[in-house]
Parts: structure tokens; C-alpha cells; sequence
């Protein structure tokens, strides 16, 4: 994953909407969505709860 896919991760796990992860790294919602799309298709998961899970198992964050 990219350094930005990972702080996007991070948030996510954090408990963050694309919303606030879009205005915490100063992103269009748009652009948010499109990493989160990305990251799970990278770790091959179908939703962000799942990557979150499999984020903080993993120690990714």
C-alpha cells in the first residue's frame, strides 16, 4: 500500500467517515473513496470494517 493508503487505513481504524478523512488530510471525498477502493482490492477484503479488522490484526497500523 501506498504511505497515504496506510494513513487513510489509519483513520479508518480509528473510526473515521470519508468525510473526516477527507477533511483531516485535506482530500475530496472523492479522493478518500478512491483509496479506500484501492485498499480493499490490495488486501482483498469487501469492506472497510473487514479491513480494519485485518489492519489492526496485522499490525498495518
Amino acid at each position: 500500500m501506498s504511505p497515504r493508503e496506510t494513513q487513510v487505513l489509519q483513520l479508518i481504524v480509528a473510526g473515521h467517515t470519508n468525510a473526516e478523512i477527507a477533511a483531516n488530510l485535506h482530500l475530496s471525498e472523492r479522493t478518500v473513496h478512491r483509496h479506500v477502493s484501492n485498499i480493499l482490492t490490495k488486501l482483498g477484503l469487501p469492506s472497510r470494517t473487514a479491513a480494519a479488522i485485518h489492519a489492526v490484526r496485522n499490525g498495518l497500523v
